[in-house]
């Protein structure tokens, strides 16, 4: 599962997938695992309005759980989530607009924001501390990849 603002073509062989990795430029062969796309999605997604920012991704073939690639569960659906939970989003995203990757997993913190600063039927949220956010994370290095939102 990624956003769908973040994958700019429909087209699923343009992308891969990696699991178990840390450092994107090192090869880590006992962890890391590397998948083509075969198959995407997206759930109406408008980048117009920024609507239904979500796309799932199938993999070309299973995954292999190991202490480094796990099942995140989610929460069930309909779930609410209130205005001021604090949740945590991680990857490896550019720094600024146009960037390069991060080398390593970085972590920020995030809020939801109150339903009527927020598009009905979405999960919004702020980066209090401004020191980052979901598409460009510029948080200090963590030790590892947090859960996602």
């Amino acid at each position: 599962m990624t956003a769908a603002s973040c994958f700019r073509s429909q087209n699923p062989g343009i992308g891969t997938v990696v699991l178990g990795a840390y450092d994107l430029r090192r090869r880590e062969r006992r962890s890391r695992q590397t998948f083509s796309i075969s198959g995407m999605s997206e759930n109406g997604y408008n980048p117009q309005q920024n609507l239904n920012d979500l796309l799932l991704l199938q993999l070309d073939r299973e995954a292999n759980l190991t202490s480094s690639v796990a099942i995140l569960p989610l929460s069930p659906p309909n779930t609410r989530v209130e205005a001021g939970t604090r949740c945590q989003v991680a990857g490896w995203g550019t720094q600024r607009s146009g960037g390069r990757l991060s080398r390593f997993p970085r972590v920020v913190n995030v809020t939801v924001t109150p339903e009527d600063q927020c598009r009905p039927n979405n999960l919004c949220t702020g980066v209090l501390t401004r020191r980052g956010g979901v598409c460009q994370v510029r948080a200090p290095r963590g030790g590892g990849t947090g859960p996602e939102r």
